[in-house]
């Protein structure tokens, strides 16, 4: 079986070993072995670098855990209004509608606390799936019935667009002393 020619540019060459090295060896054989040392070299050198790099510092957690929840058996609802209690909907709800009414006053879009519920509840669950586009939730192709069914595909856009959470009059000139920059959120940070 005749050696196989290994030519320069299928070789492999690290840091320091020069070309004459590389044609200095007497036969195809010999050269062949070089080649193939060397990308063993090569190929090791880069596993060693990317373990090192790999191995990066932990810090231990040093806090306290929140306690267990009192009953382990929690519905789904029961875990929203844990994050968004009927105050904030009910906030939410009332300042979309103002920030509608300051935009376009002859149509009101008159946001109820229910769709404003339901409008959040979407939003959660469109964290779930991973579509380009949140119209993709209702098209026929692709629709999402837990979501589609809840509400329609021009009412979540509608509400989306005027969903405010502090009217936009109030807020200080950035020059105020006072000036809040989580002006827009501060009450539901509150």
């Amino acid at each position: 079986m005749a050696a196989k020619k290994v030519s320069k540019r299928d070789t492999v060459v690290p840091k320091g070993v020069s070309d004459e090295e590389i044609e200095s060896s007497e036969s195809e054989d010999e050269v062949s072995k070089v080649a193939h040392n060397l990308r063993d070299e090569l190929i090791m050198s880069e596993t060693s670098s990317s373990s090192e790099s790999s191995d990066s510092p932990t810090a231990a957690f040093a806090g306290t855990l929140p306690p267990p929840p009192m009953n382990e058996e929690l519905e789904p609802i029961d875990y929203f209004f844990s994050m968004f209690d009927k105050k904030s909907i009910a906030l939410l709800a009332g300042q979309s509608n103002l920030y509608a009414v300051q935009t376009n006053p002859s149509k009101p879009v008159r946001i109820s606390e229910v769709e404003m519920s339901h409008f959040i509840g979407i939003l959660i669950m469109t964290g779930i799936y991973c579509f380009p586009e949140q119209r993709f939730f209702w098209m026929n192709t692709t629709r999402v019935e837990s979501i589609s069914s809840v509400m329609s595909r021009d009412r979540f856009l509608e509400i989306k667009k005027y969903l405010h959470v502090v009217d936009n009059s109030k807020q200080l000139n950035r020059t105020d002393p006072n000036f809040d920059r989580a002006h827009k959120v501060r009450p539901l940070l509150n």
